[in-house]
């Protein structure tokens, strides 16, 4: 063997004995590294457990999945071990090292499918604004069965900077967008409910002014009933996504387009939805009902004409009650007089049971009533019978003294319309009813009601029976949980209607007090409705009361009391649309 041979063998067998010292010496710390030796090079050694090693091989084609995995491995452990903490030193150190490169391999491209997902998977997770040109990207590049996936993690992310207050990049704000007017779930390959609802709430979270005229827009689009896509894409997320970002912006432009779409036979389903948006634009949205309703606006009153079977003033009798002000209250008593036909006369005459009672309206109520033949039916899909209708929504008056009409009526009913105010007029009557009247309708409910319907009357009568007329008894039944039988949450119910027919300022104050304590939503419901009943002339300081209630429902999460927060929302915006002047 030549002397040159031996030398470069001595050099190669030293390189590799030095590697496996530092190999064991390594091992026996802790520490992982890769050591690669040359004979005429420094030893240059690579720590695995270093972001910024695998940062580095981002830019590696062959490494570059791999790295992906590891650094979102990197965020995962450390916001374990930060008890997710976010805001931990650690976590912001890491961040800072990892979401920008990561961030700028998206936006170049040129990756395979699952690198791409994986990659704004995580980039989604961790919530960083210096990860918006990828999210950006996301949006822009959308296209139906490409990337679908990466649409509905930036959405997350998207509403995860929303709810910090950190959503200001206007590349995001105009590319989500983008994705979301041309974004159609019937042409969606995934069919993932995740990625609409997510994609939704992005834009919801978001809700930026800049989107305020163009949801606007979207609204003038029809709708082919007889077309399931176009029902899918232009009615259930593209027009009602809009009308609730109006609701979201309180966007005043909106109203005459929502009062259109109202008054638009095929967007029948979107009508509780514009409802609720025209309640937190009041003065305008009254106006402009008015406007519709009285025939000023020769617009909007040409729509209400056309409306099938004449139902244009119910339509509008129905929006202007949610609102509840006296000008509305006005204007449907005289529609009530010109009424021509009884679903018209019955639905205004229920619509008159928001506002808060006087005489004039039980007046009403009253001659509508008489009007009514036995058996008169509703113009609607169901037919439901008119007179139990309104029987039901007697209660709204909390008057006991109606209790003695309600079951006059109930006894007095024949055929299918006897079984339907049986059902209605008997609920009416435990709601109704005082101590005196309570063995009345205990008498009426023994001989109609089945075992489990009496239930609920024993919930409702044992409670007034306890209390009579002392509105404090009824309102510290709230002290103790709701049971969940049907007579623990009739006594609940029953306890916030007496507190209210019998209360004044203070036992509204001490209702409020009540209830974000009490999750049953019916029992919920009772209260809320007991404190619109006693604030005739609004009140916004409770009204604020209970829009702090429903946020911190909407952050614990808790899908069962959000989903009972509708009526909420509603009293709380009928009571601040009553304080305006």
């Amino acid at each position: 063997m030549s002397n040159k041979s031996r030398s470069i063998g001595l050099v190669w067998g030293l390189s590799a004995q030095i590697a496996r010292m530092a190999w064991g010496a390594t091992q026996g710390l802790g520490i992982a590294t890769v050591c690669v030796g040359a004979a005429t090079t420094l030893m240059a050694c690579a720590d695995e457990n270093d972001p910024k090693t695998w940062v580095k091989r981002l830019d590696d084609p062959a490494q570059r999945s791999a790295a992906v995995k590891r650094l979102a491995q990197f965020f995962e452990d450390t916001m374990t071990k930060t008890n997710k903490n976010r805001e931990a030193p650690e976590v912001i150190e890491l961040l800072g090292v990892i979401v920008e490169p990561m961030t700028k391999v998206y936006t170049a491209g040129n990756l395979d499918d699952k690198t791409r997902r994986e990659l704004i998977k995580s980039l989604a997770d961790m919530r960083e604004p210096r990860a918006a040109p990828a999210m950006a990207k996301a949006f822009n590049d959308y296209e139906p069965g490409k990337n679908e996936e990466d649409v509905k993690f930036a959405s997350q992310w998207t509403s995860g900077l929303a709810s910090q207050g950190k959503m200001t990049d206007s590349a995001v704000i105009d590319a989500l967008w983008t994705c979301f007017a041309k974004f159609q779930p019937s042409q969606s390959k995934s069919k993932s409910f995740n990625l609409i609802a997510d994609l939704h709430d992005a834009v919801l979270d978001v809700k930026h002014p800049s989107y305020g005229p163009k949801a606007t827009e979207k609204l003038s689009a029809p709708v082919d009933v007889n077309n399931r896509d176009a029902v899918l894409d232009q009615l259930q997320f593209w027009q009602k996504t809009s009308v609730q970002l109006i609701k979201e912006l309180k966007y005043a432009p909106a109203v005459k387009p929502l009062v259109k779409v109202l008054l638009t036979p095929t967007k029948g389903d979107l009508r509780p939805t514009v409802n609720a948006a025209l309640m937190v634009i009041p003065a305008d949205a009254e106006k402009t009902l008015l406007g519709a309703l009285q025939g000023t606006d020769a617009e909007l009153g040409k729509l209400a004409s056309e409306i099938p079977e004449k139902l244009g003033p119910s339509i509008l009798a129905d929006a202007i009650s949610w609102i509840s002000r006296p000008a509305g209250r006005d204007a449907l008593l005289t529609a009530l007089d010109k009424a021509d036909n009884d679903t018209n006369r019955t639905v205004i005459t229920q619509c008159l049971t928001r506002f808060p009672p006087d005489a004039r309206i039980k007046d009403a109520f009253m001659g509508s009533y008489r009007k009514l033949s036995a058996g008169s039916k509703l113009k609607t899909s169901d037919e439901p019978f008119a007179r139990p209708v309104l029987v039901q929504v007697s209660s709204a008056f909390y008057d006991p003294a109606l209790t003695d009409w309600v079951l006059r009526e109930v006894s007095g009913s024949k055929g299918d319309e006897g079984s339907s105010m049986q059902a209605k007029g008997l609920e009416a009557g435990l709601k109704l009813m005082d101590k005196p009247r309570v063995r009345s309708v205990g008498e009426m409910v023994t001989k109609y009601w089945t075992a489990q319907e009496k239930e609920l009357f024993t919930g409702a009568a044992n409670i007034t029976e306890k209390c009579g007329n002392t509105a404090s008894c009824y309102v510290a039944v709230f002290d103790e949980p709701v049971a969940s039988t049907p007579a623990g949450r009739m006594k609940a119910i029953k306890s916030a209607r007496m507190a209210a027919t019998y209360g004044r300022d203070d036992t509204k104050k001490a209702l409020l007090d009540k209830v974000d304590k009490i999750k049953d939503a019916q029992s919920r419901l009772a209260l809320v409705e007991a404190i619109d009943y006693l604030s005739p002339k609004g009140d916004t300081a409770a009204a604020d009361v209970l829009d702090k209630i429903v946020a911190s429902d909407v952050a614990s999460g808790n899908k069962d009391l959000i989903s009972g927060d509708d009526a909420v929302v509603k009293v709380a915006n009928r009571l601040r649309a009553r304080a305006l002047p």
